[in-house]
């Protein structure tokens, strides 16, 4: 995504001048800047060797992918969901109920999750058609509370509040490790292959009707595009691929219960690491999960004994000053002073 900031007249009523945000399709070869980012989390996993390290970064590549996900409706289509927690549960229980009661791989059972995730995806657009904004954004909240308290009660399936737990023997067809290594190539490769559809997504005929659904719907419906069929599809491709990132998220911790795996907070923290990295861009949920993610880690560990809870306020602080003083994100930010430089140095 191409991002430019021009500073715009003033207001007619106030008299303040202010600066508008224009966010357009990009072609071409990945930004410098990208390339760095990318390169520099291929180098951290190839070369990370403390145990606590390597965990901060299994959680912060699977949050990059899960946070691209999200971005493909909410950011691509202006779908913002507070339910993907229900997408994220669906592919974890589907993986693990297949592997414990069937003896079906994940790496087979993460289809069929990803699979009924999509159909929930797009059922979930398809009633909720007729909503916009808060509306919409409170059905997708709704969505994810019922499918949780789904959870809970259907014990025969779920296990309810006590969870399901995935035996720990070290098993490569049972996606059962015993060393972290393997789940980071697992992650990464998760991160990168979401990261790839997102840049594509950005350079394709659907991207661009994804971004005239989102900008002008009216004006999106009289050149031809169908509104409703690129919101189910953006819906569908972002709950599917974010049921696969359920798939691994139980596959390294071996345990889920419907309480963490389908909460309200895991939703709100996908739309937050997007908001700050930069919302529809291929590269703000990776910056913004690169930056959120080991923050809220190492101040929560720095922070537990000495003033627990502290660290949500550190946290909600630098949340507040990223939003007032970088409004197009972490991307959009680095996006401006890059093209600054660029033109310093032709000039």
């Amino acid at each position: 995504m191409a991002v430019q900031v021009t500073q715009a007249g003033a207001d007619t009523k106030t008299g303040v001048s202010g600066w508008s945000l224009s966010i357009a399709p990009r072609r071409g070869a990945l930004s410098v800047v990208e390339v760095i980012v990318l390169a520099a989390c291929i180098a951290a996993a190839l070369t990370m060797t403390n145990r606590h390290g390597v965990d901060i970064m299994i959680r912060t590549f699977l949050w990059a992918g899960l946070a691209l996900a999200w971005n493909i409706a909410g950011g691509y289509v202006g779908l913002i969901s507070f339910g993907h927690a229900a997408f994220f549960g669906i592919g974890a229980y589907t993986s693990t109920i297949l592997l414990l009661s069937y003896g079906i791989s994940p790496g087979i059972g993460l289809f069929g999750g990803a699979l009924l995730a999509a159909a929930a995806g797009a059922l979930l657009t398809v009633v909720c058609a007729r909503l916009r904004g808060p509306f919409f954004i409170l059905s997708t909240l709704a969505a994810g509370e019922v499918t949780r308290i789904a959870a809970l009660n259907w014990r025969s399936l779920t296990g309810g509040a006590e969870g399901l737990e995935i035996p720990a023997i070290s098993s490569a067809t049972d996606m059962v490790f015993a060393t972290q290594w393997p789940y980071v190539g697992l992650v990464l490769s998760y991160m990168l292959l979401v990261f790839a559809l997102s840049v594509w997504i950005e350079r394709s005929r659907y991207g661009y009707y994804l971004f005239a659904t989102r900008d002008n719907e009216d004006g999106a419906s009289a050149i031809g595009i169908n509104p409703g069929v690129m919101r189910v599809s953006a819906m569908a491709l972002s709950a599917a691929l974010t049921a696969i990132g359920g798939t691994l998220f139980v596959q390294y911790f071996l345990y889920l219960d419907p309480t963490h795996i389908i909460s309200p907070d895991i939703s709100f923290e996908f739309a937050l690491i997007c908001a700050i990295g930069g919302l529809g861009t291929a590269s703000g949920p990776v910056f913004g999960a690169l930056i959120i993610v080991p923050a809220s880690e190492l101040l929560r560990g720095w922070l537990s004994q000495s003033a627990s809870g502290l660290y949500l306020v550190l946290y909600g602080l630098v949340v507040i000053l990223v939003i007032l003083y970088f409004p197009s994100g972490i991307s959009g930010a680095i996006a401006r002073g890059w093209a600054a430089l660029t033109k310093k140095k032709t000039s």
